[in-house]
């Protein structure tokens, strides 16, 4: 297929906000993919050339994206970045660039999907000396062979940013509606495998009825199950129903683990393949797992080496994002892995079997190694005053909470079930004042839509952190209008503002951060409201009163 035809459907794609105008482009679009192409499509089509769990890296960012379209144009670098801070959008300056091309080239190839495919994948096995220079070359050659509509795409795949809004729910439909498929049976088969162009490979080559041929891989991640949040004890029991499983609600990292014989993968909550940052995981799973082949669902927590006291999550994150001296992160941030679901045992899909027979399951097949990992701590019981203990203590080891679970449940994927609920403190919102922002891409590219938030102390304003979560298009276009009037000073993308907007602002929990001069972050904060009636946000000493009062229960 001519790679120009698919530049045309994300082109239509992106300038459509309409979920079933984009369904019904792309379910057209699949009738005429050849069945030999079509995986590959489907990811690019979701703006990837690598599934989401895989390993492999293009390695290409921002700066070296400039490189290449000087390589590809002949324009200078400073041309090149000028345009990119008009447009905030590396693919859009790749297209105007291309389109006012200085050099010539006799180049008249006219690319195919397998083309860019290929140039772009090659990336990952580029390694050693001249990396760097030598995938420069490889996309800068395939950019001088781009139209400038193709040039936009291909940028942005290289650094996967398609942004014409395809999510996995939209592809899904889009599946069911080109194949004429029930959109449940898609979702079904897509929980089990995270691989629409497998399921839609299936459809186009062998029909509906070799969808139930589709199952559970070692090595492929499963989409995990969800819980609703609970306010306390007594609503919990009215969903599990009595007597129901209570467990520590662990602060740490989920991890869904894989293994078979001697070979253990590691995925996170999103699918990320994160293997290579854990190998002290992999070695503990080998050493306590004595199952030949499971996936176990778990959480990794981090402790201080010294006290043996839990970290909160802020901490784990650092190792997450780690790719080199892994080792010595591993001595300073140290994890315990507690597990508290399987779902499959000795290739065996056990999702429909009651939740205490998995439970079971994990107690036969793992050997508890203290500080290494071990089965999630557990109670049974219909007791309102035990399970409220039970919370007190999870919440004095510095746990989040407690989960509470129906014994007899089954594993259901991808979903927030009703089976089951997670029960944390509630915490009060802060208002607090924006004094930064980042500009947007893509569709955000007109705005500012990350802003750095702040306390006080006396006279000062410390940071605590970046929000960009919870605003609708109005609240960014309006936050944005106040902003640009108070701009003090802009670094690239990034500007510095006066601290005159205050936001209400939602989160999961302060933790302390080395990262921003408060010494506390918020993790996952979002906008409730912009106060346009405060002046002043709260301050330092409240951050630091709910912080110390947020592990006490009740």
């Amino acid at each position: 297929m001519k790679y120009s035809k698919l530049a045309e459907l994300y082109e239509q794609l992106e300038n459509t906000s309409k979920n079933l105008e984009k369904t019904s482009l792309i379910s057209e679009f699949l009738k005429i993919v050849e069945e030999q192409d079509i995986k590959e499509i489907i990811l690019l089509i979701q703006g990837r050339v690598f599934p989401k769990h895989s390993e492999k890296e293009i390695g290409i960012a921002n700066n070296l994206v400039v490189k290449l379209l000087k390589n590809a144009s002949g324009a200078t670098e400073k041309e090149i970045k000028q345009t990119w801070n008009k447009t905030g959008d590396l693919g859009i300056t790749a297209e105007q660039i291309l389109k006012k091309k200085k050099q010539i080239t006799l180049k008249t190839k006219e690319l195919s999907v397998q083309d860019v495919i290929t140039a772009i994948s090659s990336c990952a096995e580029i390694t050693g000396k001249n990396a760097i220079s030598k995938k420069i070359n490889v996309l800068s050659e395939i950019l001088s062979f781009a139209k400038p509509i193709e040039a936009k795409y291909i940028v942005r795949t290289i650094l996967n940013m398609l942004r014409v809004g395809v999510a996995s729910g939209l592809m899904r439909d889009a599946i069911s509606t080109s194949f004429d498929i029930e959109k449940e049976l898609i979702q079904k088969k897509y929980d089990l495998t995270t691989d629409f162009g497998e399921i839609a490979l299936t459809l186009k080559t062998k029909g509906k009825k070799s969808l139930e041929k589709i199952k559970m891989r070692i090595g492929t991640p499963v989409q995990v199950m969800l819980y609703n949040l609970a306010k306390n004890v007594e609503e919990g029991f009215k969903m599990t129903g009595k007597p129901a499983a209570i467990e520590f609600k662990y602060d740490g990292m989920r991890m869904q683990i894989h293994k078979e014989e001697d070979n253990v993968i590691i995925f996170t909550r999103r699918l990320d393949n994160v293997t290579k940052q854990f190998p002290d995981v992999v070695k503990a799973i080998k050493q306590t797992v004595k199952a030949k082949t499971c996936i176990l669902d778990a959480e990794a927590v981090a402790y201080n080496p010294k006290t043996k006291e839990y970290l909160p999550f802020q901490y784990l994150s650092k190792r997450i994002k780690r790719k080199k001296d892994i080792l010595e992160i591993i001595k300073q941030i140290p994890v315990v892995i507690y597990v508290f679901d399987v779902i499959n045992y000795e290739n065996e899909n056990v999702m429909l079997k009651k939740f205490d027979e998995r439970r079971a399951i994990i107690k036969k097949i793992i050997t508890p190694k203290k500080m290494i990992l071990d089965c999630a701590e557990q109670l049974i019981t219909s007791s309102k005053e035990e399970s409220e203990k039970f919370y007190s203590k999870a919440l004095s080891l510095n746990e989040e909470g407690i989960m509470m679970k129906n014994i007899e449940s089954t594993y259901i994927p991808g979903r927030r079930v009703g089976s089951g609920v997670k029960i944390k403190p509630v915490m009060e919102t802060l208002d607090l004042a924006i004094i930064g922002g980042v500009w947007g891409e893509g569709k955000r590219s007109k705005w500012l839509s990350s802003f750095i938030l702040s306390c006080k102390k006396g006279n000062e304003y410390l940071e605590i952190g970046k929000m960009g979560s919870g605003f609708s298009e109005e609240q960014f276009a309006k936050i944005t209008n106040q902003l640009k009037k108070i701009i003090t000073r802009e670094t690239g993308r990034k500007v510095y503002v006066k601290p005159e907007i205050i936001v209400e602002v939602a989160y999961e929990e302060i933790q302390k951060s080395p990262t921003y001069s408060s010494g506390f972050a918020l993790r996952f904060p979002r906008l409730v409201n912009i106060r346009d009636d405060l002046s002043t946000p709260n301050k330092l000493e409240k951050i630091s009163r709910i912080y110390s009062s947020q592990k006490k229960v009740f």
